[in-house]
């Protein structure tokens, strides 16, 4: 293997949460970076923005912001290339394992406000290493999700992403106090695919406000392209972009009763070793 390219460039937080795309392109790296089992250094950039649709106890959604920048984390790409079988296309992929570490995941403290009114603060973190696949060839990295009692998640549209996609699984908890009484009012956990492809979440058969919902469709700020798409690994250039739509219904919450949210959102990534 003389050279990989990836191509194509998923944290729901309480109340707002997970994806800018950048443009589709090819990036040349070197395969034996891969080869190696490198660990990488990653931080994402300015351009990072998670948008959210909420409804509070029942109400009508609004929609609320946050940047994701400042996110940093170490992202382990394995030493062997495996094969795969693809449902979707019928074919067969070659893709490098990858790990991101949960220990390593570090997030700034956020403030945003709340639909209604007053300021949280929320604190995240990993539950458990993420782990994912960056692909050599062969790859359908594209995430289509139906949220209804519970997120029914598709990969693939049926057609071949170019070499370098990378899809991955990230479960983040997150612990959310306001900020005028340093009060916890709601811990969350979601778990979302973060994907190089395209990414799609539609409120569906569900008895939610938010029915009919989507994301990025929602987005009427506009933070969140339509359609969200990430940019492939350029793992000597040191770039790329994960893209994330995901959602929760029926958050308990004590102070403000049940949210239920459909989020998206983008991670700009900047990779060193």
């Amino acid at each position: 293997m003389k050279e990989l390219i990836l191509k194509r460039g998923v944290t729901l937080f309480l109340i707002a949460a997970v994806v800018v795309a950048g443009v589709l392109s090819s990036h040349p790296v070197k395969s034996e970076a891969a080869a190696k089992g490198t660990t990488y250094n990653v931080v994402l950039q300015k351009g990072s923005p998670l948008m959210s649709m909420s409804s509070i106890a029942g109400g009508a959604g609004g929609l609320s912001g946050g940047q994701n920048a400042g996110i940093s984390f170490k992202m382990v790409v394995e030493a062997k290339a495996k094969n795969e079988k693809v449902k979707s296309t019928g074919g067969t992929a070659s893709y490098y394992p990858v790990t991101i570490l949960a220990k390593s995941y570090k997030v700034p403290t956020q403030e945003f406000m709340i639909p209604g009114g007053g300021v949280a603060i929320r604190s995240s973190f990993m539950k458990t290493d993420a782990k994912g696949k960056l692909y050599i060839s062969g790859g359908d990295v594209d995430v289509t999700s139906v949220l209804s009692k519970k997120m029914n998640d598709k990969i693939g549209d049926g057609t071949v992403d170019p070499a370098g996609s990378m899809v991955i699984q990230i479960t983040i908890v997150s612990n959310v106090t306001m900020k005028d009484t340093g009060k916890m009012f709601m811990t969350t956990l979601s778990t979302s695919y973060y994907t190089t492809g395209k990414s799609y979440t539609i409120v569906k058969g569900s008895k939610s406000r938010l029915e009919g919902k989507a994301m990025p469709d929602s987005d009427t700020s506009k933070a969140l392209p339509t359609p969200l798409v990430g940019q492939p690994l350029d793992l000597d250039a040191g770039t790329g972009t994960l893209v994330a739509t995901g959602g929760a219904l029926n958050q308990k919450n004590k102070t403000l009763g049940m949210i239920d949210t459909v989020t998206g959102e983008i991670w700009l990534m900047k990779i060193t070793k």
